[in-house]
Formats: structure tokens, C-alpha cells, sequence
């Protein structure tokens, strides 16, 4: 699949779109184990895309590449079984996947876990992983140690904090400390700013 990482400067923002999803779909093997895991994997983050968005297709490579041992479709699958993205929603297999992928070093998938703990109320459990998460200092280094992408280890990091930020802000699951909260607010930002504006819209909302 190196024609294809190439053609898409390793991610997807791609001239030739078409190229890149041809030898990902040729390297891919149709899921089988013996195909190109990463390439699987790939695809699945192809059909994520605003562009290309096929969330079925998504789901369909995620699925294989998570079987086949990847850990970023693992936590991509966590999500997509959370909020029903491609495939029925499924808080049981949300749970399973995330927790694996976590387990495995995915800051993605923790910072995922957060928000399952939170959004189901376990505020205890929620405050001490997003505290854990936001700890985290050198997130290029956890993403090469796991062999994860950057920007989703942001995104989880940046959700770590976010959500830590929320129970010091609220006092759910830790004791308030309002000066804490922007401490952390701040680092969610600094972090990913993409996923704090995502978050700062939810609260605005009153979603979160």
C-alpha cells in the first residue's frame, strides 16, 4: 500500500482519492487477516471523512482491522457501536471495544471512555480516567510508543481534559475546584482545539 500512503500524505487529504482507495481496497484484501491490516484500517478512516463519508463501509473495515489487530479501528469500532455510527447502537460492545483498545495505550479510546462513564452518569469513574488522560505531556511520544495517529491521540488527551475540567467545574466525581477547572479547560484547548469547540458547543447547549 505505499502508493496509497503517498498519494494521501498518510491520511487521507489526497489529489487522487480514487488512487488511494483503490490499492488501500486491493491491499485490504476484503478483511481477510492476510491482507494489509493497516490499509484496513485505513479505509475505515477513509469513509469517516466528509467527503467520502461511507459510515457502513466504515464500520465494515474498522470491524476487520480491529479482528485482525489493529488498535486504532479497535477504538474507532468503540466509538462507532457507542453512538451508532454504521451500525446499531450497542453500549455493551461500546464499552468491550473502548476498554480493550484503552487497555492496549489508546488515548483515543480512553479519552472515549470518558465520555461513556460521564454520559452514564459514573461521575467517579469518569473524574479519575479523564484525570489520568490529561497527565499526559509528551502525546507525540504515547502516539509513536502505541503506533496511533497524532491527531486522534490529541482528541482523546484533549477529551481527558475537557471532561476532567467539567467534574472540577461541577464538582461531579472530585471536589469543585473552579480554579482547576480552567486549568484544565485551557489544556483541552491548547491540546485539540478542534475537539474543545466541539465540547464548548455541547455545554453551551446544556449537553454536557
Amino acid at each position: 500500500a505505499v502508493v496509497s500512503t503517498q498519494s494521501t500524505g498518510g491520511y487521507g487529504m489526497s489529489q487522487s482519492d480514487e488512487v488511494a482507495e483503490h490499492y488501500w481496497l486491493l491491499a485490504g484484501k476484503e478483511g481477510d487477516p492476510d491482507g494489509s491490516v493497516a490499509a484496513q484500517s485505513q479505509l475505515g478512516m477513509f469513509y469517516t471523512r466528509r467527503d467520502t463519508k461511507d459510515m457502513k463501509k466504515a464500520f465494515y473495515w474498522h470491524y476487520f482491522a480491529a479482528e485482525n489487530g489493529n488498535l486504532e479501528s479497535k477504538g474507532a469500532l468503540g466509538v462507532m457501536y457507542y453512538t451508532g455510527g454504521g451500525v446499531d447502537a450497542d453500549r455493551e460492545l461500546a464499552f468491550k471495544c473502548l476498554c480493550e483498545a484503552s487497555e492496549r495505550g489508546s488515548l483515543y479510546a480512553q479519552g472515549n471512555l470518558v465520555v461513556y462513564y460521564y454520559e452514564s452518569r459514573l461521575f467517579t469513574r469518569a473524574a479519575h480516567c479523564a484525570w489520568s488522560i490529561a497527565q499526559t505531556e509528551d502525546i507525540r511520544a504515547a502516539a509513536e510508543k502505541s503506533g496511533l495517529l497524532l491527531a486522534f491521540s490529541r482528541r482523546g488527551v484533549s477529551l481527558g481534559c475537557f471532561y476532567y475540567a467539567r467534574c472540577l467545574q461541577t464538582g461531579k466525581g472530585v471536589q469543585k475546584n473552579e480554579a482547576e477547572a480552567v486549568k484544565y479547560f485551557k489544556k483541552a484547548i491548547e491540546v485539540c482545539p478542534l475537539t474543545a469547540a466541539e465540547l464548548q458547543q455541547k455545554l453551551k447547549n446544556d449537553e454536557l
